[in-house]
């Protein structure tokens, strides 16, 4: 069997269409970084591209002096989700499908490229963009996620035709306006009494930038989420690795963030957000919740232990988003973002168990525990997926429903079948989002709740951060109204 064989049958595993894994294996991509010294803020954006386009992409070629660091982290990514390796190498062998350029432009003349760069909260498209030592890992993050999403809008223009992608080859994006922010600082974070709740993929793309901060980071960090890494995760997670396949999440991140910031007081709790805060207790109220939640109905019980503030992030389809909800009595909480809906005529259980094929009685068991997914219940469910029943066997459904969000269904050309390509960039650019949030919550508290969305295939825009007011039939504004002792705070 050649090379290529094994490879289109490591890929149909993974993906189950013929039509996608024959456009995967015939595009080739090239990431090229200057040809002497790399900046800081290139090589972090180098980092993350190669790790995020090699969950999805078989064949990456790497140049420049960075090469051989990107090409490990290009190797890591693609292990962790069983992807193939071989098609991962250091050389510039043009042509190619699509070139990223960090800080420099492509090795010849000829070859049309992406040209990207960062430098503290910017990410700069275009011939003039270069990068710096500024240590800041938010604007390459940023950068690194947009330059993810213009390969794919790339390879996959015709398909995307419907949804009008924008081809960004030259414009600086200044995250500190998109997120309507008066200049954030660098500086040493204190993240006081934080509890995430949700160690899913967006939640990955916030702790990438949490390990990388170039300051000290202190502070009281829960982790809780019950679920642990299978390897269909590796397609979205940003830097899982091989190693974390059969861990629980929150012991994986715990690790990540200790080595990187040892005076962080991290804890790490295998269970749902329920039975935490039962077993913790609801005298000491919570303080500040990082949620990276994969429904609405979780993000409604999270909104219901009324923390003092919240962080949002989610995906859902092209689109991503990322709120921060204070609890002062004026502005929206998180549970404003997500009223059940009373003019339905079915809760979420029964509409999950239409999506899924699930009966509803075991989709509440499998939402209200960590168990994972029997043979029998996998069936409906991985057609939708385009994976074989098998590979969902074992994983909680909470972790298989984030697939049907970052995703992309694309009509593939002299193909009847559509195919659900995972978006990795999508669940970072929520990420990065968060972190712009949380940064904002740490550094000026009183700010109102406010939220920002993106089409992740036109360009970002301050247009797209606006305010968040209270709605009156939210359930946890209600309950806090009625306690208001609880705006002292």
């Amino acid at each position: 069997m050649s090379a290529k064989e094994k490879n289109a049958q490591a890929l149909k595993a993974l993906f189950r269409s013929d039509a996608l894994v024959n456009r995967l294996l015939d595009t080739r991509i090239a990431i090229v970084t200057p040809d002497d010294r790399v900046p800081a803020s290139s090589q972090l954006l180098a980092t993350v591209l190669a790790d995020t386009l090699a969950r999805i992409w078989p064949n990456i070629d790497f140049y420049g002096a960075s090469a051989t660091e990107n090409h490990q982290k290009a190797l890591q990514a693609a292990t962790s989700g069983g992807s193939p390796q071989e098609g991962l190498r250091i050389q510039w062998q043009p042509p190619y499908n699509c070139v990223v350029a960090i800080g420099c432009n492509a090795p010849s003349a000829e070859q049309e490229h992406i040209r990207v760069a960062a430098n503290g909260w910017i990410a700069h498209f275009g011939q003039d963009s270069m990068g710096s030592e500024d240590p800041n890992p938010v604007g390459p993050a940023f950068a690194a996620a947009l330059a993810a999403a213009q390969v794919f809008e790339t390879i996959f223009r015709n398909e995307l035709a419907d949804s009008n992608p924008v081809e960004i080859r030259s414009m600086i994006f200044d995250l500190n306006e998109i997120c309507g922010t008066e200049a954030l600082r660098v500086e040493p974070l204190d993240l006081g009494n934080t509890t995430v709740f949700g160690t899913g993929a967006v939640t990955h793309g916030l702790v990438w930038l949490l390990e990388n901060w170039p300051h000290a980071i202190v502070g009281n960090l829960n982790l809780v989420d019950q679920d642990r890494y299978g390897q269909s995760n590796g397609q979205r997670y940003a830097f899982m690795t091989e190693a974390d396949v059969g861990k629980l999440k929150v012991d994986a991140i715990k690790a990540r963030l200790t080595a990187a910031h040892p005076d962080l007081i991290a804890q790490a709790h295998g269970k749902d957000l329920n039975n935490y805060c039962h077993e913790r207790g609801y005298v000491e109220p919570l303080g500040r919740v990082i949620a990276g939640l994969d429904s609405a109905e979780s993000r409604r019980h999270a909104a219901l232990k009324l923390p003092e503030s919240s962080i949002n992030m989610w995906t859902a389809g092209v689109r991503i988003g990322a709120g921060r909800y204070i609890t002062d009595g004026k502005g929206a909480c998180m549970g404003c973002e997500y009223l059940e809906d009373i003019s339905s005529v079915q809760d979420e259980v029964a509409v999950l168990a239409q999506q899924t094929g699930i009966q509803a009685v075991r989709v509440r068991d499998l939402l209200d525990s960590s168990r994972g997914l029997f043979l029998d219940e996998t069936q409906q469910l991985a057609l939708k997926l385009n994976v074989s029943p098998q590979s969902l066997v074992g994983e909680p459904l909470r972790s298989v429903l984030p697939r049907l969000c970052a995703t992309g269904n694309i009509q593939l050309p002299n193909s009847h079948e559509t195919v659900d390509v995972p978006f990795a960039f999508a669940s970072l650019l929520a990420g990065v989002a968060g972190f712009m949030m949380l940064l904002k919550d740490l550094q000026s508290h009183k700010n109102p709740s406010e939220g920002w969305t993106q089409h992740i295939f036109k360009l970002p825009s301050v247009h797209m951060h606006e305010l968040r007011h209270r709605k009156e039939r939210c359930s946890c504004c209600a309950e806090l109204y009625a306690s208001p002792a609880l705006f002292s705070i």
